[in-house]
């Protein structure tokens, strides 16, 4: 039975597999849903049709058939949440009944680019972003998280706060990617939202300031980087959160000191200006290799990991007209990837082990990219 308001945790935003063809690579699809829905990784759950998903580049048909390949791969009672923004009412309604009948458990939306007036803050707009969220409250079926995922409006916490309280019950939860200030977002709504009473969730939507948004008050992140590095999140999630429970210094130190080598790999990725293409190419270095999508392995110094070549890697191609990075990029995502992949052995034993090799220039010793 999966809870009225959305589990505390890390979320990912699963990728979508396209073959040569073109076509969405449904087998492979499902090996990627299973291991990363695993009980081993940890995930409070999948975000499916997140921007990183290329959910905007997916026909409608597409669309239910991927989500209903993701609820029919992961375990039961894994919650599932559904993006169904669109530049139009009626066609988020029509999201909204696909998501119903494909199985997903919340729907996160966000307000069209473009329905608000040029001036920001004014009455007209607030207006204008308070009667689409009101009409998609009084539609859906499924409860909803508020969402900035396109960027196009900054949403304030005032505007999130006063639709939560006007629909209790039916908009649970808010998912802050963008604007300014998340984390004073997270603060304000975590003030009027007691996390303890868990009636409103609140996840950022980068993991670079999961710490941040934790000790603000959010129940934990949805993120693309969940591709990348997914026990490496989930373990700096519970080190943080049962450091604050036990008043543990050392856990929450730990914790930060994690997110600090986290954050530097997850900036490579930003910095690589690929987007999709760069989040993608670094998730099928490990998680597609683990999955078993990547066939083949390389050599780190010491856990194996895909290089550039092996079967699969095609798979994690960005869709047309979207444009691959660059073999130069590739490397630096590959050495960014190989330097956080002891994590996974003892998160704090190998931060300290890699902070020290890249001070004296070994830290991206090992295997190059093929």
């Amino acid at each position: 039975m999966v809870p009225p308001v959305p589990p505390s945790g890390i979320w990912a935003s699963p990728i979508t597999l396209f073959n040569l063809r073109d076509n969405i690579d449904f087998q492979s699809q499902i090996s990627y849903f299973q291991y990363l829905s695993s009980p081993k990784i940890g995930l409070a759950g999948f975000f499916v049709f997140g921007a990183e998903s290329e959910a905007s580049l997916l026909t409608r048909q597409e669309r239910r058939d991927l989500l209903r390949c993701a609820r029919d791969s992961v375990p039961l009672g894994f919650p599932i949440m559904a993006g169904v923004s669109a530049p139009s009412v009626r066609q988020v309604r029509e999201h909204i009944i696909d998501a119903i009948a494909s199985g997903a458990n919340y729907v996160v939306v966000s307000p069209p680019v473009g329905s608000e007036p040029n001036k920001k803050g004014t009455k007209q707009e607030n207006e204008t972003v308070d009667a689409f969220f009101d009409d998609i409250a009084n539609y859906s079926q499924l409860r909803i998280l508020i969402s900035d995922e396109d960027g196009g409006i900054d949403l304030t916490s005032e505007l999130i706060s006063r639709q939560a309280l006007r629909h209790k019950g039916k908009i649970v939860g808010a998912h802050l990617r963008s604007g300014s200030n998340v984390v004073g977002k997270i603060t304000r709504l975590a003030r009027e939202f007691l996390p303890s009473r868990k009636e409103f969730a609140i996840f950022a939507g980068q993991s670079d300031y999961l710490v941040g948004g934790l000790a603000a008050g959010s129940s934990g992140c949805i993120t693309a980087f969940a591709n990348v590095l997914p026990w490496a999140l989930v373990w700096q999630y519970h080190e943080y959160v049962n450091g604050e429970k036990n008043n543990d210094k050392v856990k929450r130190a730990d914790a930060l000191r994690v997110s600090g080598m986290l954050a530097k790999v997850e900036e490579q990725l930003l910095e690589s200006g690929g987007g999709i293409a760069a989040i993608k190419f670094a998730a099928s270095l490990y998680t597609g290799w683990r999955a078993g999508v990547v066939k083949g392995t390389g050599t780190t110094r010491r856990y194996p990991m895909a290089t550039a070549g092996h079967k699969g890697m095609e798979l994690f191609l960005p869709r047309k007209p979207q444009a691959d990075i660059s073999m130069e990029m590739k490397d630096k995502i590959w050495k960014a990837v190989n330097w956080a992949l002891d994590l996974e052995r003892d998160p704090v034993a190998d931060y300290d082990l890699l902070e020290k090799e890249k001070a004296e220039g070994q830290g991206t010793d090992g295997a190059r990219m093929g």
